[in-house]
């Protein structure tokens, strides 16, 4: 399934729309190759824009739960809480 990686628009240029015209055009792209897109996102509130938006967009959890260092991680798990917890998310285009 084709990811949609590295997302980001400057802090400035936000709510403006600009997040929204990316991700248009990444998913047009990606709908070509796939009928999914996937993508994963931080769980900190650092990344609460991006979770808005993605949800918004019709992106749902993958259903694997938090995803770090390569790996999904199991029940009663220890793991250092950083930018490297993320969930994935899927959407059918």
């Amino acid at each position: 399934m084709p990811e949609i990686q590295e997302f980001n628009v400057l802090i400035k240029y936000r709510r403006f729309g600009v997040g929204t015209l990316l991700m248009g055009k990444a998913e047009t792209i990606v709908r070509e190759r796939s009928e999914v897109s996937g993508l994963g996102v931080g769980l900190f509130s650092d990344y609460g824009a991006a979770q808005a938006l993605y949800v918004n967009r019709g992106y749902v959890p993958d259903g694997n739960g938090i995803f770090k260092d390569g790996e999904y991680l199991q029940y009663s798990q220890q793991v250092i809480v950083d930018d490297d917890l993320n969930l994935f998310l899927v959407k059918r285009l």
